[in-house]
C-alpha cells in the first residue's frame, strides 16, 4: 500500500510546478504591460529554469552527502514568494530576480522529494515516482488556466496569492515531516542491510545514464517549447483568445498529468525502458502532424495524445535514472528532475528569436526536429537489474 506521505510530497510538487506552468500564461500579460518581444519574454522563463537547471545537482548532490530532506520546507516558501513578486514587480531586472529566487525554490525541493519518495516506496516503485511526478504535472496543469483566472479578476498582482499558498503547503510537509524521514529512513536501513549481504557490489552505471540525460534533454526543449509558445501559437497562428490558449496548455497538461500515472503502471507491469520507448516513437509523428495544422479542432485532437506522451515516460525516466546511479540517488533526482529538464527552458530565448526572425510556425518545425533525439537515444538505453523492498 502506497505510503500517505507520497502523496503530501506530491501536494508539495504540485506547488513548485505550479509556479513553471503559470509563468507561460503570465507571458502574454507581461508582454502587454511592459510592450516585450517574444525573446525577452521567452528570457524569464529562462532565468527561472537557468538557476534551478545549474543548482538542482548541487542539492542533489548535497542530500547525498548531509541529508538535507529538511530543505523540502524553505524550497516550498522560496518558490511562493519567488511566483507571488512576478505580479507586483514593475520593472524587468525585479521580474529577472524573481524568477532567479522561485528558481532556487525549485531546485532545492525537487532532489530531496524524489528521494524521499523512493524510501518511501514499496515493491510499487513505479507507482509511487507517478504519483509524486502526477502532482508536478497537475501542477503544471492548473498553473496556466489558474493564473489566467485569477490576473483576469484580480489583476496580474492577484497572483501574490501564491506567496500564501507556499507558505501553507510548506507548513503542512513541516507538520507531518519527522514520522515521513523515518519511514523513509527505515526503507533505506533495510535495503542497505541487503545489499550489504549481497556478494555482488552495486555499481553506478554512469555510460548509461549519460545517454539517458540526451533523452531528457530532448523531451525537456519540446516539453518547455510547448510550454512557452503554445499560448502564443494558440494566438497569433490559430487565431484563438489569450484564455483559450491558456485553456489548451491546461488540457496539454491535464492530459500529461493522467499519462503520468499510466507511465508509473506501465513501468511496473513491462519495465521503464520499453515505456519511455513506446511514448517517444510515437511521439514524433503526432509532433509533425500537430505543425502542419492550420486548423484548432485539428491541433486541440492532437493535444491530447501528444500530452499523453510527453508526460508518460516521466516517471520511468526519474526511477531510471536512479537505478542508474543507486549510491548517488540524490544527484541522479536532480539531474533528472532538474538538469536534464530544465535545459529546455534555457533554450527558450533561442527559440523566441527565431519566432521573431521568421513565424511561431518555424519553432513548431524545430521542436519536431528535436523529437529525433530522445527517439534515438531511447534505444540506447538497458533495463537495469534492482533489488524489491
Amino acid at each position: 500500500m502506497l505510503s500517505k506521505y507520497v502523496y503530501g510530497l506530491s501536494l508539495g510538487h504540485f506547488v513548485v510546478d505550479f509556479s513553471q506552468g503559470a509563468l507561460a500564461a503570465l507571458l502574454p500579460l507581461l508582454i502587454a504591460q511592459h510592450h516585450f518581444n517574444y525573446a525577452i519574454a521567452a528570457t524569464l522563463v529562462f532565468a527561472m529554469n537557468l538557476v534551478s537547471s545549474i543548482i538542482q545537482p548541487l542539492f542533489g548532490f548535497s542530500s547525498d552527502r548531509f541529508h538535507t530532506g529538511w530543505i523540502i520546507i524553505p524550497a516550498l516558501l522560496i518558490t511562493g514568494l519567488g511566483f507571488g513578486t512576478l505580479g507586483w514587480d514593475n520593472q524587468y531586472f525585479l521580474l529577472i530576480t524573481s524568477c532567479l529566487v522561485c528558481g532556487v525554490g525549485i531546485a532545492a525541493y525537487h532532489p530531496d522529494a524524489a528521494k524521499l519518495v523512493n524510501g518511501l516506496a514499496d515493491v510499487n516503485q513505479g507507482h509511487a515516482m507517478s504519483v509524486f511526478s502526477f502532482g508536478g504535472n497537475l501542477g503544471f496543469a492548473c498553473g496556466p488556466i489558474t493564473v489566467t483566472l485569477v490576473a483576469n479578476a484580480l489583476g496580474i498582482s492577484g497572483v501574490g496569492l501564491f506567496i500564501l499558498v507556499g507558505g501553507g503547503v510548506a507548513l503542512l510537509l513541516a507538520h507531518y515531516f519527522p514520522a515521513m524521514r523515518r519511514q523513509s529512513a527505515q526503507h533505506w536501513q533495510q535495503k542497505r542491510q541487503r545489499e550489504s549481504d549481497s556478494p555482488v557490489p552495486v555499481k553506478d552505471d554512469w555510460r548509461h545514464f549519460a545517454i539517458l540525460a540526451c533523452v531528457l534533454f530532448g523531451r525537456s526543449i519540446i516539453f518547455y517549447g510547448l510550454n512557452t509558445f503554445l499560448v502564443l501559437y494558440w494566438m497569433h497562428i490559430l487565431k484563438q483568445s489569450n484564455t483559450s490558449g491558456s485553456l489548451a496548455l491546461s488540457i496539454l497538461f491535464i492530459v500529461g498529468a493522467t499519462g503520468t500515472i499510466i507511465g508509473g503502471h506501465l513501468v511496473d507491469h513491462i519495465g521503464a525502458v520499453k515505456t519511455i520507448r513506446l511514448a517517444f516513437t510515437i511521439m514524433l509523428f503526432l509532433l509533425l502532424a500537430f505543425s502542419l495544422t492550420k486548423s484548432v479542432i485539428v491541433a486541440s485532437v492532437l493535444l491530447l495524445p501528444i500530452g499523453m506522451l510527453i508526460f508518460t515516460p516521466y516517471s520511468a525516466i526519474v526511477l531510471l535514472g536512479q537505478r542508474y546511479l543507486p549510491n548517488q540517488m540524490g544527484l541522479a533526482s536532480g539531474v533528472t528532475l532538474g538538469l536534464a529538464i530544465s535545459i529546455g527552458g534555457i533554450a527558450t530565448p533561442f527559440l523566441g528569436q527565431v519566432a521573431d526572425a521568421t513565424s511561431l510556425i518555424i519553432v513548431f518545425f524545430i521542436l519536431t526536429a528535436v523529437a529525433l533525439i530522445p527517439m534515438g537515444a531511447v534505444y540506447f538505453i538497458i533495463e537495469p537489474t534492482i533489488s524489491k523492498l
